[in-house]
Parts: C-alpha cells; structure tokens; sequence
C-alpha cells in the first residue's frame, strides 16, 4: 500500500538517500530542507509524486505548517522521519552559548516540534510510523560534541516515553541510533572546530585528528541505512531503540559494559539511601 512521508533534512546525506529510496519505491513524500533548490532535481524527476517545503525545524510554527501542507497536498500523512540535524566539534567551553542553543533546537526540539504538529492527525487515524534519527551518541557520550549528545540522548529518551505513550494508539515510535555514516556530517561537524585552549589540546587534539582520518571512510552506508528505515515503515511492530552500525554496536556495547560495571562498584551507594524500617 502507497505510503505518504514527511522527511526532514532532504538536501543530503541519509535524507536524500531516504527521498529516493521512497520515491522509487512508489511513495509519496513532502521532502523538506532549509534550502529547497536542492531538492529540485527530485521534483523534475517524479512530479506529482514529490511536494518540497522550505523548513527550519527549530520553528514549531513551521513544523505545523508543513504537516498542514502535506495533509493539504496528498490527504494523509503515514511516516514522519526526523532526519535533520548537525554537530560542532569542539570543547563546551570554547562554544559559544548561542551555537549551543542552536544545536540543540535543531537537534532535540526539531523532533519535538514535527512530532508535536503530526501526532493529532496520527491519533485520530489510529495508523503511523515516527522514525527518530537519534546516534549512537545518543547512548554513548563522547568529549568534544557535548550539545550534540545531550540532543541525542534527548531524542533518544524522548522516543521511548512517547512510544509508551501512543503505541496503545496505533503508533509506532523508534530510536534509530546509526554510527558513522558515510555522508558529509563528519567533514561540516569537523569545520567548525575552533583552535583549540591547551588544556584541551591534550584531551580533543587526538580525537580531532583521528576524525579527520575518517572522512570519506566512514563505515555506514547510507542507502542501506535508508532501506533499513523503509522496511520499518511496513512493520506493525517496531523497537523502541535500533542500533544501526557495526562500529555503533561496537561502541554501545563497550559503554553499557563500563556503566554495568560502575553500577556494581557503586551498588552500596546507590541501595544506602532507602529508608530502613
């Protein structure tokens, strides 16, 4: 059956591997980005089947806008996927409290504000698929991108208690939690990295090298991440977190480990504060 998306964050990377995949898969999709004139070659391509809307998901106004006017064009809306998003690499310290703002409204309140606009319609039809794109950073803190992962853990977290909340409803609600895909995010997260304080040197220098050494050999395919999401929308039934990556695995699993084991280090410390009668 002919599904309608909304996907955010279309003019590259994973959102414009998703927008093909859609499109030739016979779907109809409202593909949204900041700047719509990259998506216009889609638009020449499959006409009628592809709506574009210029969107800065920070604005809750405009997110409601373009649930309006996916409803308006094609009478339904049955899978959003909140895809838009981006880091800066450097220390917390040396990022200035708008930039961190910024990643944040982008990052974590761009989901709150499409889910917010969608879940109306999704309730009343008692049918729909919300598929967050959250990181494996989302699970596993890494120094140097410290707004980045409080989004992330925010998306994460998010998903979850919302998953619980209308999956009574007919809504499904997933964390996809992707490792390093091979698109452009590792180069622009990279650019705006400032000269780092020598104090930090230390600690992000070897991070920030070894980054650049992964440009362009990042392990994650995006197309067959972007298929991975495309089965999730026929499923009836959908995880609450999906790890998607080796390298996300690797590194999910390497972090719930030394949590585990902090817990049990500190389990007397944890249980000593209940009332004992």
């Amino acid at each position: 059956m002919m599904k309608t998306w909304l996907v955010t964050g279309c003019g590259g990377g994973l959102g414009r591997a998703l927008a093909e995949l859609v499109l030739e898969r016979g779907d109809r999709l409202m593909a949204t980005s900041r700047d719509v004139s990259k998506l216009q070659e889609l638009k020449t391509r499959f006409g009628d089947q592809i709506e574009v809307f210029q969107l800065d998901v920070s604005s809750a106004k405009w997110c409601q806008a373009a649930i309006d006017q996916t409803v308006e064009v094609f009478g339904a809306l049955d899978v959003l996927v909140n895809n838009s998003g981006y880091a800066n690499v450097g220390p917390f310290e040396q990022i200035s409290p708008d930039d961190f703002k910024d990643e944040i409204e982008t990052n974590f309140f761009g989901v709150v504000n499409t889910t917010r606009a969608a879940l109306p319609l999704m309730r009343s039809q008692r049918s729909g698929h919300i598929i967050n794109i959250s990181s494996s950073a989302g699970r596993v803190a890494a120094a140097g991108t410290v707004a980045y992962c409080a989004a992330k853990f925010a998306v994460s977290g998010f998903s979850e208690a919302l998953a619980k909340e209308v999956g009574a409803l007919g809504i499904k609600v997933v964390s996809l939690e992707p490792g390093s895909l091979r698109t452009n995010w590792t180069l622009a997260a990279l650019a705006t990295t400032p000269t780092l304080e020598p104090d930090y040197q230390v600690i992000l220098g070897p991070n920030v090298e070894f980054g650049k050494t992964i440009v362009g050999r990042e392990p994650g395919d995006p197309k067959k991440c972007a298929s991975v999401i495309f089965d999730l929308s026929r499923r009836a039934s959908l995880p609450h977190h999906l790890i998607l990556g080796s390298d996300a695995v690797n590194r999910i699993e390497a972090g719930e480990s030394a949590r585990s084991l902090d817990a049990d280090k500190w389990r007397i410390v944890s249980e000593s504060i209940d009332f004992r009668d």
